[in-house]
């Protein structure tokens, strides 16, 4: 598996929205729906990004990440661990 090094200052951070993936660079493309009597129709296939946090370079980040990078390892996803007793009543004394 590669290694991965991520830079913050490429993250698109705060007001900018792209639709593309942070880890592969994946993004919209364009093309023509072909109907059965072959009527071409402009149309675009995006991505299927999901908003993943992440840690990078010790910091939690929000990133968008495709789900084949998702799938394939390149980014492991930060999950919250809770207690194992955190949900469990408390026993009567």
């Amino acid at each position: 598996m590669r290694e991965l090094t991520f830079i913050r200052n490429t993250f698109k951070v705060g007001k900018y929205m792209s639709r593309s993936c942070d880890v592969c660079g994946k993004g919209s493309m364009s093309g023509n729906k072909v109907s059965k009597s072959y009527n071409h129709t402009r149309r675009t296939w995006r991505p299927n990004l999901l908003k993943i946090k992440t840690e990078i370079g010790g910091t939690t980040a929000t990133i968008n990440v495709c789900t084949r990078c998702l799938r394939s390892g390149f980014v492991t996803k930060k999950i919250n661990v809770t207690p194992a007793n955190a949900g469990a009543p408390k026993a009567a004394n």
